[in-house]
């Protein structure tokens, strides 16, 4: 519940001061340090919405969630019917809706435009919606890694076709179950290379396409978090205030850039959640997207009592909200 809690709390702190790249104008919009819900400044990406409201991207994690909650499980088939009457609203510009991104953008003139079959749907835009979406089948599937990884993979590829971005989306799924099972992020990855190496597993994803070997390996997107929590605990790395890494990584909206900060912070941080999203919040640029990555991790580490209490409350429609992460984690 907290992996899942973690990743809408992180999307909808960002609503408000999303993709700030002058850093100086964040704080003069939301103050030195912003901790809680916002309303979006006029005339801005997610103008509309409330403090407390998530974008588009959690509304989508949101419609999977309701899915795994009422299908009892992940039917793929229920979840893209479902996305396709949130693309059925949508008019395939960027406010069509809530702020609807680039990636979403490609899927909607797939389906809408060209009448593509989901399996041709997906985008070859960097960026990391299908990630944030992957702690709800952490949350599910956490203790079956051969249907956790086989429903990440369909998942994923949805709406994300790069390989690159498929590979890490895919990997913080594994990371982000391996977290919730008890190990830390500096252990996480050999444990999960341990595992699939007993159970037979290959780390690859299977890429539906005519020629059926075709497949993404993503072994190496498994080493970051490792090298994440060595960083964060080595005395000749040191960065003050925490916030800061948010430059060092990059603010662009690239998952390359998102994750590893996010997989920093939740090392940094490892059992304080406020500390690490906050800090992913306050660097700016793609700070939505950053926190709720690191909202994941943090969450999935610390469990949904380590999340505090005013977070969860202000979150728009938060009682529905626990009660379908209670009821497909229990």
């Amino acid at each position: 519940m907290g992996a899942i809690m973690g990743t809408l709390v992180g999307d909808a702190l960002g609503v408000g001061p999303h993709w700030y790249y002058d850093l100086g104008q964040l704080r003069k919009d939301y103050g030195e340090w912003v901790d809680n819900y916002t309303r979006p400044k006029p005339g801005r990406f997610h103008s509309g919405l409330e403090a407390g409201e998530n974008s588009q991207t959690g509304q989508v994690v949101t419609i999977l969630l309701e899915s795994v909650a009422e299908q009892g499980g992940y039917d793929e088939g229920d979840f893209t019917a479902r996305l396709d009457s949130l693309l059925d609203t949508l008019d395939g510009t960027p406010r069509g809706g809530r702020y609807t991104d680039h990636a979403m953008r490609d899927v909607w003139q797939a389906r809408q435009v060209l009448g593509l079959p989901w399996s041709e749907a997906g985008s070859l835009s960097d960026t990391a919606e299908a990630a944030i979406r992957t702690p709800v089948l952490a949350a599910r599937y956490y203790d079956d890694f051969g249907k956790l990884m086989k429903f990440l993979a369909s998942n994923v590829l949805l709406t994300h076709r790069d390989p690159f971005i498929a590979g890490q989306s895919v990997a913080l799924g594994l990371i982000t179950a391996g977290l919730i099972n008890g190990y830390n992020i500096g252990e996480v990855s050999k444990a999960i290379f341990k595992f699939a190496r007993e159970k037979g597993f290959d780390l690859v994803i299977q890429v539906p396409k005519k020629n059926p070997k075709e497949e993404i390996s993503f072994a190496d997107a498994l080493l970051q978090p490792s090298w994440s929590y060595n960083a964060a605990r080595d005395p000749g790395i040191r960065i003050d205030p925490a916030a800061a890494a948010c430059s060092l990584f990059g603010l662009a909206c690239t998952l390359g850039f998102m994750l590893p900060a996010a997989y920093y912070y939740a090392s940094r941080f490892e059992t304080l959640f406020y500390e690490a999203v906050m800090s992913a919040l306050n660097g700016g640029g793609n700070n939505m997207a950053r926190s709720a990555l690191t909202g994941a991790l943090s969450g999935a580490q610390v469990g949904l009592t380590g999340i505090p209490e005013y977070l969860i409350k202000g979150l728009y429609d938060h009682e529905r909200l626990l009660g379908m992460a209670e009821k497909i984690t229990s």
